[in-house]
């Protein structure tokens, strides 16, 4: 009877098979082995001959991204040395152009004391 390739520590292509303690840990060697640019299909053939562990490659995409073989798409971009929280124009800034609500209320206040007709003149004069 025929050892099967596991209980015999060999792998198909006749090499020893490594022992390695997780899946986890299997991805992390075939990314120092075969660089961050390798897919799931190439790390999962590595994995298997080497490791004699069964993976499929959604899998080994998520343990990819989890290590860092990856760039992050949807992680934000870290603001520059120089850059304040909160530097830039906001979003309710930049729709007045700079004027605050406050500054609006003060208005309306403005036209109610002296009335619509008084606050076009009003408005005309500092227009022109």
């Amino acid at each position: 009877m025929a050892q099967d390739s596991e209980s015999s520590g060999q792998s198909e292509a006749g090499r020893p098979v490594e022992e390695v303690a997780s899946k986890a840990e299997a991805v992390r060697r075939a990314l120092a082995q075969l660089g961050k640019r390798a897919t799931p299909t190439e790390i999962q053939e590595f994995v298997r001959s080497r490791y004699n562990v069964e993976m499929t490659a959604k899998v080994i995409s998520v343990y990819k991204s989890k290590l860092g073989g990856k760039s992050s798409r949807g992680k934000r971009r870290r603001k520059a040395a120089g850059e304040a929280p909160g530097a830039g124009p906001s979003l309710k800034t930049a729709a007045f152009d700079g004027v605050r609500f406050k500054d609006l209320r003060t208005i309306k206040e403005i036209r109610d004391r002296i009335g619509p007709a008084r606050m076009r003149e009003l408005v005309e004069l500092i227009a022109d």
